[in-house]
């Protein structure tokens, strides 16, 4: 017997029709795909952070070698 809370209610998935299991499996699916994607988003901007820093420390670099 398995068992899944949605909106604070708890259901029992070995009640639960086709229908109903293959939009709870589509629901799933859909929370890993967000958390993959909000992950990947992290680490982008986190690497374009790094990369602006780099930048930033490179053009003050060349500023210092023209006075």
């Amino acid at each position: 017997m398995s068992k899944v809370t949605i909106n604070d209610k708890e259901y029992d998935t070995d009640s639960m029709t086709e229908e109903q299991l293959e939009l709870l499996n589509v629901l799933q699916q859909n929370t890993v795909i967000a958390n993959q994607l909000d992950h990947q988003i992290q680490c982008v901007r986190a690497v374009g952070k790094v990369k602006l820093e780099e930048l930033v420390k490179l053009l003050d670099v060349k500023e210092e070698k023209k006075t």
